[in-house]
């Protein structure tokens, strides 16, 4: 599978924030990186199942692109942002994407526009 280069480029910009990077396709998927830690969180069966949620993001994105392209644009990536990590989903195609995570620390510092929503929740529903 391709996209060896990103991950070069990756480790250099984020660090040792970053957690995961995956390249996927419909029937195949190439772990690149996962960090140590983040390594022993998962067994065999737990990274599967990761794989086939980043399959339905890109299911889901084609969804998403007929609804909002007119309006919005090409859609570009999904993020979901958890408490420790953030996970950065770029479908390239319904069946083929890559996946990218890394520390919802780092994450908060490159856009404090989400920190700054998350800090007013409370006070906004």
């Amino acid at each position: 599978m391709r996209g060896r280069g990103i991950l070069d480029d990756l480790c250099e910009r984020v660090g040792d924030d970053l957690r995961s990077v995956v390249v996927y396709t419909a029937s195949d998927y190439d772990l690149q990186y996962v960090r140590d830690d983040v390594a022993a969180d998962y067994d065999e069966h737990a990274i599967e199942r990761a794989v086939e949620e980043m399959r339905f993001k890109s299911l889901e994105a084609d969804y998403i692109e007929d609804v909002f392209r007119e309006r919005h644009g090409d859609h570009r990536c999904t993020v979901t942002y958890f408490a420790d990590a953030v996970e950065l989903h770029f479908p390239v195609s319904a069946t083929t994407g890559l996946s990218v995570a890394v520390d919802a620390a780092y994450f908060a510092r490159q856009d404090s526009f989400i920190e700054f929503v998350i800090d007013h929740l409370d006070d906004a529903v």
